[in-house]
């Protein structure tokens, strides 16, 4: 066997850390488009009102360039409007502006402050810039017409001490800005400059949306160093100002924006970042895993899964001694000449040999295929189970409290809602039809008189079976009254209104039913036997579907019952309104024999079995007409009869009992008149 030895050394092989080192930053240049509101404040209105998010429309572009990590130097250009308004008894002013702007400042962003994963940038900022202002006012109308402000608040052609002021006519502001403030020279001041420096201080905040498209939100205000884009000054007068004479401070405009901007940096991912330790690592010493066993590590071995206890080489590769490729240990013949062929066991192949395996590999006669003979029995294609339920009821509307309650006592019952109206009761789970029909005598026998068995299709709809099947002769049908067992569920809740299934957080395993109290019953499906199994599936819906108000019920004999009286521990208040227990008078129960009941018309030979007994009765209730035969005071006689008519050919026949028409449960009518 060869051996590979793997030498570690702890200076060599297992490299050591080093301290990282200092990455060098790269900033490239952001060019952005924003778009913002300019409110003016000056001497017109004396900055007294207006909002600053409702004025004129401004825009700018800016380049910007990041210094360090928490500094930015902004080249920006600027355009745009600032206007006011005044209309007061002391004066009617008005004008507009276009601003030109050219600036430069630097932005301050707390890098060195605040944490570095952070999502949004505060930021300030600090330039100087210079303000082109071209500034104009509307003193007349599309028609030439001069503005008169009159005191009752009307403007008119003519001014209010006018001789002819009787015929002055109303005109209407035009907002078209014809006249030059500079022009006019009210104040005397000339041909001032049209042009001023201004120092910009800002604030906002920045938002990352992509690796090089910022957002950002901020406000700007303009601190111009000339008193002259309103016309207005400290020192102005005349009618125009009247009593209020200027405040006396340079003009200033607010600008509240926000703007998009692209950063052109290329962000590479740095795949040859040193990850701290050196480059010369010596996997050999980490990977020392060998699964086959043969001494030779995983690494390096060509041949993995060799068997145990065979020799290899040093690349792990089983020996081959005449390099015939079949290993030694498969090799039934070590010693084959160099270059011979040989088959699959390292045997030397024959000129035979070599024929042979020409005529297996041309074969088109099928000389040498193998064959093999299978007798095939035909029979009858495997069809897929049907599945057989007994339906104890189907209602397009509300259904009885009392009936509800008599439902859910039944341990297996399943309530299937199809659309928003058809509600069907089924109970048991029967993949042949005779033990179906043993279950729907048993619940007819236990009061319920819509009992029939229904096969489920594939798509969960039932269809009866039929009326014969429904009347079939069954063996062995014994008597199962309604028994004193309690059966715990776990209810979901009522509710006035139906629930979606989105409402049911995906449950599927859910029984909807409603009750003539008009609330939507919503139970899980499956019915338990202890309360501490119900407790158990309450929690699995509230720690799996987060069905936090779930509660346990308990039913017995065809009614709710309290927990208390389930025997159950609990300080818990159950709102359960006791039913009025029915009397009975026992002189009025009856036992008949039921010899069918039917959805379609009798056929002819069971009509004429009918017609050989005496005292034959029929009852149609819900589309099912119910026959039977005789009425008798004892379950005894009764029974008496029952085999008679059994022996008359009715194989389907059994005992119910009815108190004036209302059918009973069989036990509950034997206890009753004392049996």
């Amino acid at each position: 066997m060869c051996t590979v030895a793997v030498a570690t050394d702890d200076n060599d092989s297992i490299p050591q850390k080093k301290e990282p080192p200092v990455k060098e930053m790269f900033y490239g240049p952001t060019v952005g488009l924003g778009v913002g509101m300019l409110k003016f404040y000056g001497d017109v209105l004396d900055a007294n009102y207006g909002n600053p998010l409702v004025s004129n429309i401004g825009y700018d572009l800016h380049v910007k360039q990041q210094l360090n990590a928490f500094l930015t130097a902004k080249f920006y250009v600027l355009f745009g409007t600032v206007s006011a308004n005044e209309r007061t008894a002391e004066r009617n002013l008005n004008f507009r502006s276009a601003l030109r702007v050219g600036g430069f400042a630097l932005i301050y962003d707390f890098d060195h402050l605040l944490p570095k994963d952070r999502i949004i940038n505060p930021f300030i900022s600090l330039g100087i810039e210079s303000v082109e202002f071209h500034s104009k006012t509307d003193l007349y109308d599309e028609y030439g017409n001069e503005y008169n402000y009159w005191s009752d608040g009307s403007i008119r052609n003519l001014p209010e001490d006018d001789p002819n002021a009787s015929s002055a006519i109303i005109i209407q502001r035009d907002y078209f800005f014809e006249t030059d403030l500079r022009e006019m020279n009210v104040d005397g001041y000339g041909k001032y400059p049209e042009r001023t420096f201004a120092i910009p201080i800002g604030a906002g905040a920045k938002m990352h949306m992509t690796e090089n498209i910022d957002f950002t939100v901020g406000m700007t205000y303009h601190m111009t160093f000339s008193d002259l884009i309103d016309n207005v000054t400290g020192d102005s007068g005349g009618d125009r100002i009247g009593d209020h004479a200027g405040n006396g401070g340079k003009d200033k405009f607010l600008m509240t924006s926000f703007s998009v901007s692209y950063n052109f940096l290329k962000h590479k991912k740095d795949y040859d970042e040193d990850d701290g330790f050196d480059e010369d690592i010596d996997y050999l010493a980490y990977d020392t895993d060998d699964e086959d066993g043969d001494g030779v590590i995983d690494f390096i071995d060509e041949c993995p899964w060799t068997p145990a206890g065979v020799e290899v080489d040093e690349k792990g590769c089983p020996l081959d001694k005449d390099g015939d490729f079949v290993p030694n240990y498969k090799d039934d013949e070590l010693e084959s000449r160099e270059g011979a062929p040989v088959n699959r066991t390292g045997v030397e192949m024959t000129d035979d040999m070599i024929y042979d395996a020409y005529l297996h590999y041309i074969d088109s006669t099928g000389m040498f295929a193998e064959t093999s003979t299978q007798k095939i029995v035909a029979g009858e294609r495997s069809k897929q189970k049907k599945r057989y339920k007994v339906s104890v009821g189907q209602f397009t509307g509300a259904i009885d409290a009392d009936l509800v309650d008599k439902f859910l006592s039944i341990p297996d019952v399943e309530i299937k809602t199809f659309g928003d109206t058809l509600t069907v009761i089924a109970v048991g789970d029967y993949d042949n039809l005779p033990e179906a029909v043993k279950r729907k005598i048993e619940l007819t026998e236990q009061g319920f008189d819509a009992a029939i068995v229904v096969e489920q299709a594939k798509d969960g709809t039932f269809k009866s079976v039929g009326d014969a099947a429904n009347n079939m002769d069954v063996n062995d049908v014994a008597d199962h009254p309604f028994t004193d067992e309690i059966v715990f569920r776990v209810q979901l809740g009522a509710f006035s209104k139906r629930l979606t299934q989105k409402e049911l957080k995906g449950l599927q395993n859910v029984m909807e039913i409603k009750g003539s109290d008009g609330l939507y019953k919503y139970l899980y499906s499956q019915s338990f036997k202890t309360v501490e199994e119900a407790a158990g599936k309450k929690i699995d819906l509230a720690v799996d579907y987060g069905v936090k108000d779930a509660f346990v019920v308990a039913y017995q004999g065809g009614k709710r019952i309290r927990l208390k009286d389930a025997g159950v521990n609990t300080t818990a208040t159950e709102n359960i309104t006791p039913a009025s227990e029915k009397t009975y008078d026992k002189e009025k129960i009856r036992f008949k024999i039921q010899i069918g009941s039917y959805k379609n018309q009798l056929p002819t030979e069971v009509l004429s079995k009918f017609m050989e007994l005496e005292d034959v009765d029929q009852t149609t209730k819900d589309g099912l007409t119910r026959y039977t035969a005789g009425e008798f005071t004892s379950y005894e006689e009764a029974e008496a009869y029952k085999a008679k008519v059994i022996e008359a050919g009715i194989g389907g026949a059994f005992v119910i009992a009815t108190h004036e028409e209302e059918l009973l449960p069989v036990a509950k009518a034997r206890e009753i008149i004392g049996e």
